[in-house]
């Protein structure tokens, strides 16, 4: 069975369609890109599994589990995380306070413990932090720790809500173009950490992205859709050497 899968899923929005009939499985440990032009339903899709929108028909499975109407809240609980094209980001707190937001869905002692600090509030803590650090250390932020956010530059911001993605600890997390906006440098470490995420951290990688460079550097497997559906599937050599990706996407 796949970690992750989608069945027959539909989205219309004032009668244009912009999911179409979807198939999706995603096996445990891959790293996972979907392409397409704007307009292809790359989004929407993400917004169906992160629940930000309703389905109109299908299903949408994660671990053995049917989660195609469980609420919003509870999705980061359950072990997806996600990363936004635009970010997302506490702009006046620091870096760390934003890592620890990340957190929050793993819960913790209640509120009467929390307000005496037992020792189970402690414990939890001290995981959160631990957690935190690793992070830090995986991503090179070491140096930006108690930097406000807005005060850092777009890379970096970019690389931050990555860390706060990971701070859930997922087994599923969603990159929405991480690479938009960087420079070629930046892209390069982001490839670079896509493939720690996998290989380090254990965490199955689906992810949005227009530069194929990167899809090439670090997926197993590509999917491109077009208006909504799937075109095709494959390595990403099949997907760049596929007729119908190059006409539509690519460019004839």
């Amino acid at each position: 069975m796949s970690l992750f899968e989608v069945r027959h899923l539909g989205r219309s929005f004032g009668g244009i369609q912009a999911v179409r009939d979807l198939n999706l499985d995603v096996e445990e440990g891959e790293i996972f890109s979907i392409i397409g032009p704007n307009g292809a339903g790359k989004t929407t899709l993400f917004n169906l599994i992160s629940r930000i929108y309703d389905a109109d028909s299908g299903r949408i499975g994660f671990a053995g589990s049917d989660i195609t109407r469980v609420a919003p809240h509870r999705i980061a609980a359950l072990g997806i995380a996600r990363t936004f094209q635009n970010i997302e980001l506490f702009e006046n707190a620091t870096v760390l306070s934003n890592l620890l937001v990340g957190r929050h869905s793993r819960g913790g002692p209640g509120l009467l413990s929390q307000l005496l600090f037992t020792p189970a509030n402690l414990r939890a803590e001290i995981e959160h932090r631990d957690r935190v650090e690793e992070i830090i250390d995986l991503l090179d932020l070491e140096a930006y720790r108690h930097a406000s956010v807005g005060a850092l530059a777009y890379g970096i911001r970019k690389v931050v809500e990555l860390g706060r993605a990971l701070a859930a600890r997922p087994r599923l997390i969603l990159l929405d173009e991480p690479s938009s906006g960087l420079n070629a440098e930046e892209t390069e470490d982001m490839s670079y950490w896509i493939r720690d995420i996998r290989d380090d951290l254990g965490i199955t990688v689906l992810m949005i992205e227009h530069d194929m460079g990167l899809v090439n550097l670090v997926s197993d497997r590509v999917m491109a859709l077009e208006r909504g559906a799937v075109l095709a599937v494959g390595s990403a050599a099949e997907i760049m050497n596929d007729a119908r990706v190059i006409e539509i996407y690519l460019g004839a």
